[in-house]
């Protein structure tokens, strides 16, 4: 892990030398599509190779050339699991005595504390705690996909589906199956098969799957930026705040807490670059596909203004964390 020095203004220096590359590459790309050469469809298309290529190869390396006790902390895990769904309670009891309907509260509880750990989180974890930065996002992705994340997914569909003869079994069976067709988590899957079956995958699949994941990093942050132009911002203002802030604020008090509370439960403390790696990934904003499912959901305008709340918060965030812990 990255060790500052001592002195608070040389301390802010260090801090600033981390983030601002991470923020101005962002900037790249909301400046290359804001006024040219690339537009709105280059970003999708760099996404989508994020998305089911780059990233999946370097979730699959950084699971399958590990050992399981470096990929899986029972503590970390944990940690995510009852933070996010505290904050998933907290929006969802905040909107419901606003009398907020099913639908808008089903988006506030699947992007309270669903983090944008592939596109954001991945270059912050390389820059300031590189060896555990695989671990970390993978294991932040089995919490966010195959939980918080399925959380909200079914209390959209039940919103969607009301009058609707639909089962909950199905339902949840429907919700399960588009989690697990998602590219990042089959290239996760397939590291962790590596990692059950005890076989060490050929070195040329793991040149090639270490080429295209060092693609990863940069690219995604360009797409964050290019994203963030035309966005629909007419939206509820009040609600994308509080969703916003209840992601920002709220989802890592609650890791705090639990980090705090881990011996209580009877867990081991987490190592000092875990720590790090869970509070961080609170303090990420939203992830941008968020949007896609308030476009489905027919409340775009809402998505897009707490993804662009969140993402201008996390500057904040982000600093003040890394402040704090290093």
């Amino acid at each position: 892990m990255r060790t500052l020095g001592g002195g608070s203004a040389k301390a802010v220096f260090d801090i600033l030398s981390i983030t601002l590359p991470i923020f101005a590459i962002i900037l790249v790309g909301y400046v290359v599509v804001r006024f040219g050469p690339l537009t709105s469809g280059h970003m999708r298309a760099l996404g989508e190779f994020t998305m089911l290529v780059s990233l999946p190869c370097a979730l699959f390396h950084a699971v399958a050339t590990r050992s399981f006790g470096e990929v899986v902390n029972p503590s970390y895990l944990i940690t995510l699991a009852l933070a996010g769904l505290a904050s998933q309670a907290t929006i969802w009891t905040v909107v419901r005595f606003q009398n907020v309907g099913p639908m808008r509260r089903a988006l506030g509880v699947l992007s309270a504390a669903t983090p944008n750990t592939a596109f954001l989180g991945y270059p912050i974890f390389l820059l300031v705690i590189p060896e555990h930065a695989g671990p970390v996002v993978a294991m932040n992705l089995l919490i966010e996909n195959l939980l918080l994340t399925p959380i909200g997914l079914l209390l959209i569909g039940r919103a969607d589906s009301q009058g609707q003869a639909i089962s909950q079994g199905r339902l949840f069976l429907r919700t399960i199956l588009s989690v697990l067709r998602r590219p990042l988590i089959i290239g996760l899957l397939l590291g962790f098969a590596v990692l059950v079956l005890g076989v060490s995958p050929p070195e040329e699949l793991t040149r090639f799957t270490a080429l295209l994941g060092q693609a990863a990093a940069p690219v995604a942050l360009v797409v964050i930026g290019g994203s963030l132009v035309g966005l629909n911002l007419r939206g509820d203002l009040t609600l994308a705040a509080q969703i916003a802030a209840v992601k920002m604020i709220v989802h890592p008090a609650m890791v705090a807490l639990v980090l705090s509370g881990l011996a209580i439960i009877g867990l081991p403390h987490l190592d000092r670059e875990l720590v790090v790696g869970a509070l961080l990934t609170a303090s990420l904003p939203m992830f941008a596909s968020f949007i896609l499912f308030g476009q489905e959901a027919g409340h775009e305008g809402l998505a897009s203004l707490a993804v662009m709340i969140s993402t201008c918060l996390s500057f904040a965030t982000i600093n003040l964390a890394l402040l704090i812990l290093l």
